[in-house]
This record gives C-alpha cells, sequence and structure tokens, in this order.
C-alpha cells in the first residue's frame, strides 16, 4: 500500500498547488459574486483550467514558486539536448557530469519527478472530470492526446512508468514500456473517437481556441496531431512489433482528418503567460552548439544553421560555425574554453513558440513506413517533401539545390588545444541527396539524418529516434566516466529512475525494475531499442 499513499501524496500535492495558484483569484470574485461553483461549471472554469498545467508541462515550464527556468534546464537541457548531439553547455562546472556519462542523479531525477508530481496528476484529474458527459466530451479527447504526448517522453526517456493504473490501490501499478505504448495507442483511440463524435454532433471546431496553447488550429487540428502522434509511435516499435506497427502507420494515415502536412502546421507551445525555456536559458549564455550538428551542417552547408545558430566568435573564425563535443572532462573552476564556440540563436526571445512537433517530421515518418512497405508511397517522394517543408518552416529559401548536393559532413577539428579535446572524424558519409541505389539500411539512415535536422530543437524526439535507428551517428563521448556502466560505443541508452522515487516508494521501485528488465543505468536498452534495424 505504500506505493498507492505515494501516488496519492503526489496528486494531493498537485491539486494543492493548482489551486493555491488560483485561490485567490477564485475568493475574490465569489465576494463580487460573478465566480461561484455554478457559474464556474457553466462556463467550463472546472474543465479549462487544468489544460494550463498540462499544455506548460509537457515541455516544462511550470512555476510552483521555486523558479521558473531551470527545472526546464535539468530535465532536458543538461540530458535531452545533449545526448541527442543539438546541444551543449560550455560551463565547465557542468562538464564533470552528464557530459562524461558521470550522470547526476538530481538532473536525472528532474522529468520523472516534476511530471509525477505537478503534471500527470493534472491530467488525470481532467480527465476524471471529463468523462462520461456529452458536454465534455471535447475536453475528454483533448486530455487523452495530451496524456499521451506528455507520457511517451517519459517512457522513452526511462522505459516503464506509472500510467494506466496511475492512482490505483494495486501493489503494482507499473506498466512496462510495451505494455504503456499499448495504452498510448488505446488512449489515442479514444481522443480520436471523442473529438470526431464532438464534432458530428454539432461541436464547434473553434471550443477549445482560447485554451489551446498548442497552436493545433482547432478541434480538426488536434485529431491531425493525435493521428500525427501516432505515426510517431508506430514508427517507434517497427523494430519490436512490426505487424501492430503497420496497423497503427495505416490507421495514422487512412484517417480522414489527416495528418501534418503544411510547413505552417506545426504543434508548439505558447501563450497564457508561457515562455520559452530554451530561449530563456540561452540567454543565460548555456546553449551552444553541439559538435555533432556542427558536422553535419557545415558539411551540408546547410542554409538552416544560420537560422538556428550564430557564428562564433573565437579570433580567426569568426564566420564559422564551431560546435562543442561531448565529454571533454572539464571541473568546476576550468576555464570555460567553449564560450567563443557558436551560440544558439535567440531569435524571436522568449515569445517563441516551443516546438513539439513538425510536418516536417511527418514526411519523414511517412518516408520510413513507405520504406518499410506500411503504405504505398514514395520514400524519395517523402523524403524530398519533408527537407522542402523543414525549409520552408524555417524560412531556408528552395531546397532544390540542396537536394541535389553531394556534401558530406566534416570531422570535428579541436580549436582550443587546451580543453583537452580531441580531433574526431565525422562516422557520416551520406549526402542529402537521395541515393536510389543504396539499400534499405542506407536509405533510412538518409531518411532519419534528414529528420534529426528538421525536429530541431525538440531534443526529446531526436534523441530517441537516434537511440532507436543508431542514426544520425554522433561523435562519440571522448572521456567516459561511467565505472563500465555505459559502452563508449554504444552510448547512452536510457536516464536512471528517480532515486528520490526509489526512496520513498522502493515497492513501486522493485516493480519498475522488473519491467525494465536490465540493470538501473544508462547502459539499458528500452524495449523498442534493439540495436538492430528490422527489415
Amino acid at each position: 500500500m505504500k506505493r498507492y499513499k505515494y501516488i496519492a501524496t503526489l496528486f494531493l500535492g498537485s491539486l494543492i498547488s493548482f489551486t493555491g495558484c488560483t485561490d485567490n483569484f477564485e475568493s475574490d470574485n465569489e465576494t463580487k459574486g460573478a465566480f461561484n461553483d455554478e457559474v464556474k461549471e457553466f462556463d467550463y472554469q472546472k474543465y479549462t483550467m487544468p489544460f494550463e498545467i498540462i499544455q506548460s508541462g509537457i515541455y516544462f515550464q511550470y512555476n510552483w514558486g521555486d523558479g521558473l527556468n531551470w527545472p526546464w534546464q535539468l530535465t532536458q537541457a543538461l540530458q535531452h539536448d545533449m545526448f541527442s548531439g543539438y546541444f551543449h553547455d560550455k560551463l565547465s562546472s557542468f562538464n564533470s557530469k552528464n557530459s562524461v556519462y558521470n550522470i547526476n542523479t538530481g538532473w536525472s531525477n528532474a522529468a520523472w519527478n516534476y511530471t509525477y508530481k505537478y503534471i500527470f496528476p493534472t491530467a488525470y484529474k481532467s480527465e476524471i472530470n471529463s468523462i462520461g458527459s456529452d458536454k465534455t466530451i471535447h475536453y475528454y479527447g483533448l486530455t487523452k492526446i495530451l496524456k499521451v504526448e506528455l507520457m511517451h517522453r517519459i517512457s522513452d526517456t526511462y522505459g516503464p512508468i506509472v500510467y494506466s493504473k496511475f492512482g490505483s490501490s494495486d501493489d503494482n501499478s507499473v506498466d512496462t514500456q510495451q505494455e504503456a505504448y499499448t495504452h498510448f495507442f488505446d488512449d489515442l483511440d479514444k481522443g480520436i473517437d471523442a473529438l470526431d463524435t464532438y464534432l458530428k454532433n454539432g461541436g464547434k471546431d473553434d471550443a477549445f481556441n482560447s485554451t489551446d496553447m498548442m497552436n493545433a488550429g482547432g478541434i480538426k487540428g488536434w485529431i491531425k496531431f493525435a493521428n500525427s502522434l501516432r505515426l510517431r509511435l508506430a514508427m517507434r516499435i517497427s523494430n519490436v512489433d512490426k505487424k501492430n506497427a503497420e496497423i497503427q502507420a495505416k490507421k495514422a494515415l487512412e484517417n480522414p482528418y489527416g495528418v501534418l502536412e503544411a510547413a505552417k502546421e506545426v504543434i508548439q507551445v505558447s501563450g497564457h503567460g508561457y515562455t520559452n525555456p530554451l530561449i530563456s536559458v540561452a540567454g543565460w549564455g548555456e546553449v551552444y552548439m553541439g559538435a555533432s550538428m556542427a558536422s553535419v551542417l557545415n558539411g551540408y552547408e546547410d542554409p538552416r544553421r544560420e537560422k538556428w545558430y550564430n557564428k562564433a566568435t573565437l579570433k580567426g573564425h569568426e564566420d564559422e560555425w564551431l560546435g562543442i563535443p561531448q565529454g571533454v572532462y572539464m571541473q568546476d573552476g576550468d576555464p570555460n574554453y567553449y564560450e567563443s564556440y557558436s551560440a544558439m540563436k535567440a531569435t524571436g526571445g522568449e515569445s517563441t513558440p516551443a516546438i513539439l512537433m513538425t510536418a516536417a517530421e511527418t514526411w519523414f515518418l511517412r518516408a520510413e513506413a513507405a520504406l518499410r512497405h506500411f503504405t504505398n508511397e514514395d520514400p524519395k517522394e517523402c523524403y524530398e517533401t519533408g527537407v522542402r517543408t523543414s525549409f520552408a518552416q524555417w524560412g531556408a529559401g528552395d531546397a532544390t539545390d540542396y537536394l541535389a548536393s553531394n556534401k558530406k559532413p566534416l570531422d570535428y577539428k579541436e580549436m582550443v588545444p587546451a580543453s583537452g579535446g580531441k580531433d574526431m572524424k565525422t562516422l557520416i558519409s551520406i549526402s542529402p541527396k537521395w541515393n536510389a541505389s543504396a539499400d534499405n539500411e542506407g536509405k533510412l539512415e538518409q531518411i532519419i539524418t534528414q529528420k534529426w535536422l528538421a525536429c530541431w530543437p525538440e531534443s526529446y524526439e531526436a534523441w530517441s529516434e537516434q537511440r532507436r535507428t543508431g542514426y544520425p551517428k554522433l561523435f562519440k563521448v571522448q572521456t567516459n566516466n561511467s565505472a563500465g556502466k555505459i559502452d563508449t560505443d554504444a552510448m547512452i541508452r536510457r536516464l536512471p529512475f528517480s532515486t528520490d522515487d526509489a526512496d520513498k516508494d522502493p515497492i513501486q521501485y522493485k516493480f519498475l525494475l522488473q519491467a525494465l528488465g536490465g540493470a538501473d543505468n544508462g547502459g539499458t536498452r528500452l524495449w523498442w531499442d534493439t540495436g538492430k534495424n528490422n527489415f
């Protein structure tokens, strides 16, 4: 029963936090007779109020009174952003930890702790509030979709999760990752069906627009997002459950509402006081170009590099984009050797929406689905449409010459030898031009490498797909201080479960370990991570 009490505590804590930020507002209005419980029910405040927390908590920015952006730095910047190859922090105080595979438990705990303490309990409450009523069926459907978007990220980070039996009294409330994915697909079914029913019963497409922080563009846009999310998860399991992957991919693409297709169709968080935490942390001078990203963008002479990163300020290299290698061991007090390398470009400031999913990603998912013969589409056509869509999204010009290019990624050259960093040969030999003569593995490498670029800066997805497929072939960590827990060549595969959770609820932790089926460290592969691509 300890596990139930712990989950209940988390749930209660979330509700306290949630109501705490609104109590004064409600009391003030109740005093004036303008916001009592009856009115709150009538104008749907009961159902809409949780959505701000849920939507803000996916790309994590949630202020419970202890800061706004530093928790995001823990949940994403110091792990997913770096392990995906997108970014690196140049601060010496950070580079004796995750960068060299000496995993900092305070950082690795963060995504799990914050999600279960603040965000998932609110989604749970929203689902309970909206289930079983025709007038709230659209809120139920939206909650289901948001739950999947929120929790597949947590599962893809850690593996097994508490999902389908959250809040239950069962001793074992843990879903294996395979079980979690089954529930994800089921929840997408329920969410899409609920929204479809709502529209067919005369519901307004714009009914949620005032509360929509995901920029989905109406209820029909939310269904498009759900279909695209289903396609993402279908391809994620394609190496371990090809039959179901094909079923889910076809279901996504055959749904009459469609998937994200146009460059302007970007699921991204903004509004309601939300400020982009990536941009905020970049403003602290702590978000720099990763070496693998520099290798690919510079080698391809990709015009998106100038949209994403500033040129270096290192003397003699002012017209270049320079990326920081992972694993150059530095200790607190060492110089910030790479502060003159290429920082992230923060055009638009903190109001810039935080990207979760793009139409370009969906086109690359379609390319892989076609490559695996799940559909009759042309992989090359989908691939090239994905590149063009990404270029259009970022205002990077016409992609025709790029798609005809045989340019290749560059080796890494250490420009500040005093850092202890080493030169590295690139592991990538493919070009943007579609190689019709390549085998399926070669074509998949092209698809995923361009998908990796197109997903920028959403590192959760980029890291997941790099682990699933092995692409792009990132530079290896230069120093490995994992004490043998993480293989340098295999690279980090996951984050360990929260040590806080393990201490509070050892019974639940035992079941998490059983469901994982391996050691609780960064070297254990997740269920969908087989180490090979199954064609």
